[in-house]
This record gives C-alpha cells, structure tokens and sequence, in this order.
C-alpha cells in the first residue's frame, strides 16, 4: 500500500487536511515534532471547552460546540490495564503505553485515550499544556478531588502559570485543609463563573473576611465564613454549609438588605450547624429573631416570582413555595426568605445529633 506524502504539502493544502481528522488523530499527529504541533495550532479550530480533574483516575476531557453528543477524553488511570494492547505514544520525548476506547451513554459517545497516571501527574500536566496550545483555548473547568495540602499546592501554583484565571474551580477534600493552602488558592486562581470549595479549613479560629470576586460561590464545611465575608461579598448566588453564623447575624443581613447591600445577590442559601441540646427550641421562635424589627408579609403565590435560580452556566435550581415571607425594598425589589430544620443524616449514629438550620434568600423584583 502506498503512503499519502502528507508533510510534503503545501501548507494551505495540508492545513485544509489536518482540519478532517479526528480528535485523537489531530493530537497523535500534533506530537510527531515541533513542526506539526505548530501546523496544528495554525488551524482555525471550533474551540472545545476544556475540563481537567486531578483524582486518582484523572482526565482532560475536550467537548466541542460543534459536536455535543460527542465527549474527548483523556484519561490517565492509576491501575492502568497492562493485559490490554497498548500503542505507544511520545510526550515530550518519553514513551507512554496507551490505548483508545468507545463507550455510548444514553445519546451521548465517550471517547477514551488511556495512559497510565504518575504520582505527581506530571503525564497529565505535559497533555494539558499540550492540548491548550494546539487548539488555542483555555481550561474552561478544573477541579482538584482528594489531595493533600502539598499535590494541591502544587497542581495550583503550576496552573497560575499556565493561565490566571479559570470559569469553574471545584475543590474536595476528604481530609482537612491548611489555611496557607486556602490562601495560597484565592491569591493565584481568579474564578470568573463559579468556586465549589468542600473541606473544612483546619484551623478552627481562622476568618476569610476579603470578597470572593466570582458570580457563584457553594462553600461547604465554611465556620471561617462569619457576616462581615457576606456582607464584603460581591457574589450573584452564595450557598454555604456551617458557616459562623447566628440568628442575630440574618437578622443584621437582612436589615443590611434592606439598606442596599450586596445589590448583584440573587439568592444565598445558609446551613447552619446546631447541636441539639443548644438549637433553638421551634422555628417560629427562631422567625422572631430573624424578623426582628422587620417589615415582614407572607409571600403571595401569584405566578409572578420566578420558581428557579440559576445557580452557574446551565445548572438550575428550583424554588419552594412553602411557608416563604417577603421583605422588600423602597425601589421594589424583593427578597423572598425561607427557614426549617432538619437532622443532618450523616450524624444519625452520634451521641451529640446534629441539627441543620436551613434558610434561604431569593431576591427578585416585582417591576420586571
């Protein structure tokens, strides 16, 4: 069989060539040498949105607008599969076993390029930089699950220099996290749709008072959040688990409210941790002291408040009806507010049960 001289086109021809190959090919074909990286780079690309997760089984996954029943995805496995028949590719001068796969999800195809993972995902790092660069587009989500305070140092001082800024940052821990560490990931990530941040900070007395510039902000395990954090906050939509926060402290946001702070939120949602020999004993004595010297009306279902929230990108949530009350403010917009408690499930087995006060703001306006 003869072989198609491909390198030895003209480079409009071969340009025009390169655009027709699949996503793996384009990226096999792109680490040949520095010159094909750079013809790839050279072509006018629909731009994929590109999401990292640094875990055990860590991933690139590239999904392309034009293309959305189709996911790309580079995983670089922990246990990877040496029975399986492996193909050889070069990263940066150093060969790698690999192996390409299929899998159909509902209508959805997934396409894998498998490699082994190292210790320090160094593989991955090499693969992210790469891919970045030949299709001209930064990582859009990037998540970090499950490391230590020094791999998570390390991971974002390395994606500081990469690019300063992402869409989405998801961060989970099983284990606690240092303060350094926690600082170290807001001075050098800025976040430009949304930050989920769930651990619990190991120093108990620590407080983060500076705004968090992100539109959506979820925190989980947050006691170093306390009013004067809200009240800095220049956030659309906050939710936050145990944060350091009393019933006085939603009264003095809600009057704080009323007076024009926080004009961009949209909604924040608030769970705050009780022990149950402390927690309030019913929730209409804890509506007196959240309502206190308030101008309080039972929320009226009329079809005019909007019944969902857009929390960041696509993903929504829906709204309750039940038992809300309104506030309003002298130009009309309105914050609608809803309380209960609930038994944190996971502390069913405690001797010391907790209990979750749950309460929300959705602030919408009666004129538009």
């Amino acid at each position: 069989m003869s072989r198609f001289p491909l390198l030895r086109l003209p480079t409009l021809p071969l340009l025009n060539c390169i655009q027709y190959l699949k996503v793996f090919e384009i990226i096999d074909f792109s680490l040949l040498s520095k010159r094909t990286k750079a013809l790839v780079s050279l072509v006018n690309w629909n731009q994929p949105d590109i999401h990292l997760n640094f875990i055990g089984d860590s991933q690139i996954c590239l999904k392309f607008p034009n293309d959305p029943g189709l996911e790309w995805i580079l995983d670089f496995e922990s246990e990877f599969d040496d029975e399986l028949n492996h193909t050889s590719r070069a990263i940066d001068g150093n060969q790698f076993p690999s192996s390409i796969s299929s899998a159909l999800h509902g209508p959805k195809v997934f396409h894998y390029l498998v490699f082994p993972n190292d210790e320090h995902f160094e593989t991955m790092r090499k693969m992210v930089e790469h891919v970045s660069m030949i299709f001209r587009t930064p990582i859009t989500n990037f998540g970090i699950h499950q490391q230590n305070d020094p791999s998570t140092m390390s991971i974002v001082r390395w994606f500081s220099t990469l690019q300063p800024s992402v869409v989405d940052l998801h961060i989970d821990y099983e284990v606690t996290t240092s303060v350094p560490t926690l600082l170290f990931i807001l001075d050098n990530i800025k976040m430009t749709d949304h930050f989920s941040f769930n651990l619990e900070v190991s120093t108990p007395d620590f407080k983060y008072i500076k705004p968090i510039d992100v539109p959506t902000l979820i925190l989980s395990l947050c006691h170093w959040i306390n009013l004067k954090f809200i009240l800095n906050s220049t956030c659309r939509v906050m939710i936050m688990g145990a944060p350091s926060l009393t019933l006085h402290d939603i009264n003095s946001f809600l009057k704080h409210w009323l007076e024009g702070s926080n004009p961009q939120l949209e909604y924040i949602a608030i769970d705050r941790c009780i022990k149950a020999t402390t927690m309030e004993e019913n929730v209409e004595e804890a509506f007196q002291i959240i309502t206190k010297d308030l101008d309080v009306r039972e929320n009226v279902v009329d079809g005019r408040k909007p019944m969902q929230i857009v929390l960041h990108k696509k993903a929504t949530y829906q709204l309750s009806n039940v038992l809300c009350y309104d506030i309003e403010r002298d130009d009309g917009t309105i914050g609608t507010f809803h309380q209960t408690y609930y038994n944190r499930s996971d502390d069913s087995n405690s001797d010391e049960h907790i209990k979750v006060h749950y309460f929300y703001l959705h602030v919408w306006n009666n004129k538009i």
